[in-house]
């Protein structure tokens, strides 16, 4: 079996997921918190997570989970938490939909590369979560969301 120097490339790379933590970090740290960082391609597959020293240890599940959220429904989680709050039911259920586990609170923020998103960045610790939302958003670029639906 021979090594492939130039695999196939994928929608969002290690390279972007460690660019996105570096700057969500950066942001992080300007505001004062100890963060989890999560990053997911657009199926929900965790491409890297990185917990700040100091930051909770359920932080990297939490930062996954909104993650997770924002690439599955093409939204921001603060979107989603406004939109799901008079769904409660709704967003019940799909929170423990399948294999996936999902968060609908502030910190989560779809990555978007040539008007396309190819993922999201989750970001928990940072109380209260409007704090979370910043640190993401930085993270992923203050990116402009296509519309999908």
């Amino acid at each position: 079996m021979t090594h492939d120097p130039h695999p196939p490339s994928r929608a969002l790379s290690l390279d972007v997921a460690r660019t996105c933590i570096a700057r969500g970090i950066k942001e992080a740290e300007r505001l004062g918190f100890k963060v989890a960082i999560a990053v997911v391609d657009d199926a929900g597959h965790l491409v890297s997570c990185e917990r700040m020293d100091g930051a909770l240890w359920v932080t990297p599940e939490i930062a996954r989970a909104k993650a997770n959220a924002a690439a599955g429904f093409h939204a921001t989680t603060l979107d989603l938490e406004e939109r799901f709050t008079r769904r409660m039911l709704f967003a019940d259920n799909v929170a423990t939909l399948g294999s996936y586990e999902f968060v609908f609170g502030r910190g989560g923020v779809p990555v978007v590369t040539d008007g396309r998103i190819v993922g999201a960045v989750g970001v928990s610790g940072a109380v209260p979560a409007d704090n979370d939302h910043t640190i993401a958003d930085a993270a992923a670029g203050h990116p402009t969301i296509p519309k999908s639906h």
